[in-house]
């Protein structure tokens, strides 16, 4: 199976993710659609276009994230970001097999520092299971995501 892939902006997620025993990447285009591939059938990952990437924060050009704290997360935990200009920006949140569970909106989120809180919550209200969950932030055409463990 082939990509063509303009852009591919992988964080520390990725580490993560393969580090959780999982046994597939999940991909998911700037179209919504997404691709499982299986981990052991990768032999090489490329990155291009990447701006920055260090242990606290990513930076690529409008958005960076320092994360969420606190993780583990026991009942709630707050989703740290920065935009370089005042915007709509939307975090989607995932299970560990890749289904959205919830989406968090900040509709003229100013520049600089914003933080948006997670519950726990899933889209029906219903408390999320102790796991592994990962989350996207995007602002206009970027999005970095992370991971985060929610303990019961």
């Amino acid at each position: 199976m082939k990509f063509q892939i303009a852009i591919i902006v992988l964080t520390l997620a990725f580490s993560l993710f393969l580090k959780a025993g999982s046994d597939s990447l999940v991909i998911k285009f700037k179209d919504n659609h997404v691709e499982k591939i299986d981990v052991s059938l990768i032999s090489r990952i490329q990155f291009e276009n990447i701006t920055g990437v260090d242990g606290q924060k990513v930076l690529i050009n409008n958005l960076s994230i320092k994360g969420n704290f606190p993780n583990p997360i026991l009942s709630q935990t707050t989703i740290e970001f920065e935009i370089a200009a005042s915007g709509t920006v939307i975090i989607y949140i995932y299970d560990n097999a890749g289904n959205q569970i919830r989406i968090l909106n900040c509709e003229g989120c100013q520049t600089g520092k914003n933080t948006l809180i997670w519950n726990c919550l899933d889209k029906n209200n219903s408390r999320v299971q102790s796991g592994s969950y990962f989350y996207e932030v995007h602002f206009g055409n970027e999005v970095l995501a992370r991971k985060m463990i929610v303990i019961n």
